[in-house]
């Protein structure tokens, strides 16, 4: 069996603002820093023997803490970065003039197939992390690994390690205090920690659900 901990980074400066990130590369808010501790918490029971980060440094310092404790490397994978937002990265989300709102909402019409200038779609993420969930099924069997993440490269790891059709990914939510951990053997579970309180099930979009 392999067990695997999935986190979101935690709040950004430009989260507090209401910018989109994408690939642009803000650090953590003061917020954020308590949310990377609070992870460590939750965690440092656990016998964790990796860790894996996106190349962005809002998931390497949600990491530093646990890397720190358990004395391992952060291993930076660049197919964890969160999906790019081309000419909307920087944009307020409540600022949008006409151009931009045009964009934002076709894109929000049909995640998998519509591409913003400059930018990736659902289905060009989940063809790039497909490799790394490989690796980490084959290379990590029996161990207990962490990803720290991003909102849409985590909502397409969980669904794709619990084998979920891909559509589902829109619905799964995951704030910035969540933790998700996925156990795969014969069968795949997934559960979710929030406010100290483990439930089996995922949390979605507006209601919490149980699958």
């Amino acid at each position: 069996m392999i067990h695997i901990y999935i986190a979101r980074h935690g709040e950004t400066t430009w989260n507090v603002e209401g910018r989109i990130q994408g690939r642009s590369d803000p650090g953590l808010s003061p917020k954020g820093e308590q949310q990377s501790l609070a992870l460590l918490e939750r965690l440092k029971g656990r016998p964790l023997t990796a860790v894996y980060t996106s190349s962005l440094q809002r998931s390497i310092l949600t990491a530093q803490p646990v890397a720190h404790q358990f004395n391992l490397p952060i291993r930076k994978e660049s197919d964890l970065d969160e999906i790019a937002f081309g000419i909307l990265e920087g944009r307020n989300l409540y600022q949008f003039d006409g151009v931009t709102k045009n964009e934002w909402e076709r894109f929000k019409e049909d995640r998998f197939n519509y591409r913003i200038p400059g930018a990736e779609n659902y289905t060009d993420v989940a063809n790039r992390i497909e490799p790394f969930i490989e690796r980490t099924l084959r290379d990590h069997e029996g161990e207990e690994v962490l990803i720290v993440g991003h909102r849409v490269v985590n909502r397409l790891l969980i669904g794709m390690l619990m084998e979920y059709p891909l559509e589902w990914v829109l619905k799964i939510e995951q704030t910035h205090d969540c933790l998700y951990l996925i156990q795969r053997n014969d069968e795949a579970k997934v559960f979710h920690t929030m406010n100290g309180k483990i439930r089996e099930g995922l949390l979605f979009v507006g209601e919490e659900m149980i699958l």
